[in-house]
């Protein structure tokens, strides 16, 4: 079900950025180094009619929205949620102390073990290749210091 109100406001709020963008244009607006009178009025005029637009669609497709969001809480499985949750909380308290490639690697099986059904070794090895591969990219050819740890690695 639309909502007419948000409908035509929205509406509404358009016609006036149009109007506003076309006067700034008219009144030059010049470039982001040399910004002319009409800079200012235009963008806001752009903002408004895309937050406009936004509330164009929002109100015509609220309904299926309203549908969705209710299927997307059925069959969620908490557990889950509450593990994934409290292990980034872990890690954030051990990444320094662990270091960044044993708190990532221990981080990383868990989550793949949390979320999918797969073989231990395609988990542990997926992560292994992850976090070297990040290792590398960050540290290694980024210069990127990361936490070393109790190993100094």
């Amino acid at each position: 079900m639309m909502n007419s109100r948000d409908l035509l406001s929205s509406l509404f709020w358009l016609a006036i950025s149009i109007f506003v963008c076309v006067i700034s244009i008219q009144t030059d607006i010049g470039t982001l180094r040399s910004p002319g009178a009409g800079f200012l009025p235009f963008w806001a005029g752009v903002t408004l009619g895309t937050f406009s637009i936004i509330l164009i669609i929002k109100s015509i497709l609220r309904k299926k929205v309203e549908e969705r969001i209710m299927n997307l809480w059925k069959g969620m499985e908490w557990h889950k949620v509450v593990l994934v949750i409290i292990s980034l909380f872990l890690y954030v308290i051990l990444l320094p102390r662990l270091g960044y490639l044993i708190a990532t690697f221990g981080l990383l099986v868990l989550l793949f073990s949390t979320m999918r059904r797969q073989r231990p070794w395609v988990q542990v090895s997926s992560a292994l290749i992850i976090v070297l591969a990040t290792y590398g990219i960050f540290y290694l050819w980024l210069d990127v210091q990361l936490p070393r740890g109790i190993f100094g690695f």
